[in-house]
């Protein structure tokens, strides 16, 4: 289920987060399941520890995960509400995409398609 890029240029850390996420929109992460715990995901995927400790509590952060004395469990969805420290962090991404499309000279038309073909891909992983 988590696939990590050494190699790229996003930290190990936001990649595991993404993956994370993508497991929970494509069903296999479910709400209430526990996740692996720290030292046997950083094995299996082969990072170190305080790589998936870090990733585990920035989705506890983002209220994406619980953190039980057992491990770190899948929140309800009805329970994931964007807490007002992300919000703000995604409205600075939010913003340098926005900067990024003006001075690309991007159409709106242009960002709408990008962005429906972004939607569409998530809906392709939710669905299998």
């Amino acid at each position: 289920m988590i696939h990590i890029k050494p190699e790229s240029d996003t930290p190990i850390y936001v990649q595991l987060v993404y993956q994370i996420k993508i497991g929970i929109l494509k069903k296999e992460l479910i709400p209430g399941e526990m996740l692996p715990s720290v030292r046997s995901l950083a094995g299996d995927i082969g990072v170190n520890m305080h790589t998936v400790n870090k990733a585990y509590l920035q989705l506890v952060d983002e209220k994406v995960l619980t953190n039980h004395k057992k491990g770190f469990q899948v929140r309800e969805r009805e329970q994931m509400n964007m807490s007002d420290t992300y919000q703000e962090g995604f409205k600075l991404k939010l913003t340098e995409l926005m900067i990024d499309a003006a001075i690309y000279q991007l159409s709106e038309k242009e960002v709408n398609v990008i962005r429906e073909s972004i939607n569409a891909e998530i809906q392709r992983r939710e669905e299998k």
